[in-house]
């Protein structure tokens, strides 16, 4: 894991959006369903990826909550039944990169928002996860995913 905390700008950004409810204990399937249906409706209607794919957290994962599996994409992308074409705004945000396992990334999460409180602001919107490596070719350990706060 990188101890670096950053400042960034993350740019506005064209994606096919799946929602989906789950409740704790079922997140990787869920997320699993959403980014086959993804992958499916993108295959079909020809969309070009434009960058790695990630998830918004609207609300606070609880016992049951709702996050978005979204994958960027270039215009002229179309939505279809049950994915959503979103233009998600530009914003500044703090970022943290978390090397190891999905399932161990709470204390990363947790240093994320301790250091956003002690900088004296606040989270303007929802949590992602930029998944930056396929887990189909790297083991747990070398999973690379960005946390992503955007700030108020």
């Amino acid at each position: 894991m990188s101890d670096e905390i950053q400042i960034k700008q993350i740019p506005a950004q064209l994606a096919l959006v799946v929602s989906t409810r789950v409740r704790m204990t079922e997140i990787a399937a869920g997320m699993g369903r959403a980014f086959d249906a993804l992958m499916r409706h993108a295959m079909s209607t020809g969309a070009q990826f434009a960058g790695p794919p990630f998830t918004l957290y609207p609300e606070m994962p609880a016992e049951e909550f709702t996050f978005l599996v979204c994958m960027p994409v270039t215009p002229g992308a179309v939505a279809g039944e049950g994915v959503d074409l979103q233009e998600l705004p530009a914003t500044e945000a703090a970022t943290l990169l978390y090397r190891g396992p999905y399932d161990a990334m709470e204390p990363a999460w947790g240093r994320l928002m301790q250091w956003i409180g002690a900088s004296g602001r606040q989270p303007g919107g929802p949590m992602r996860e930029v998944y930056l490596n396929d887990p189909d070719a790297v083991g747990p350990d070398d999973l690379l995913t960005e946390l992503v706060v955007p700030l108020a």
